[in-house]
């Protein structure tokens, strides 16, 4: 699965002593344009699919025993990133915090 799979949540693991839910968006997309908008489309999708999930308790489902505390997304990125994607990321981090989800992005060695 991948940044085009909008609606599925790639990857979930418990991380750590205190067994923090990761969830593993998986980006294979180029920021270079005319691309660049379709990918901020689909990732804009994808991100709000796993807020969705957590905010909606679909997580319980996966996790029953989770009982609402902090939450990360993890962005796996094939592509550096570009300006755009930085401005991108920085406000879905800040709407992201506001739901206990915190944002990370990791750039994949290609």
């Amino acid at each position: 699965m991948s940044v085009l799979d909008t609606r599925q949540i790639d990857y979930i693991y418990l991380e750590g002593d205190d067994e923090t839910p990761v969830l593993v968006v998986n980006d294979p997309l180029s920021w270079r344009p005319p691309k660049d908008r379709h990918h901020l489309r689909a990732l804009r999708e994808k991100l709000d699919a796993q807020i969705a999930f957590v905010e909606t308790g679909q997580i319980n489902s996966v996790w029953p025993g989770y009982g609402g505390g902090k939450v990360r997304v993890q962005v796996h990125a094939c592509c550096a990133l570009t300006e755009t994607a930085e401005a991108f990321y920085s406000a879905v981090r800040e709407a992201m915090i506001r739901a206990n989800i915190d944002l990370r992005v990791q750039l994949l060695d290609a």
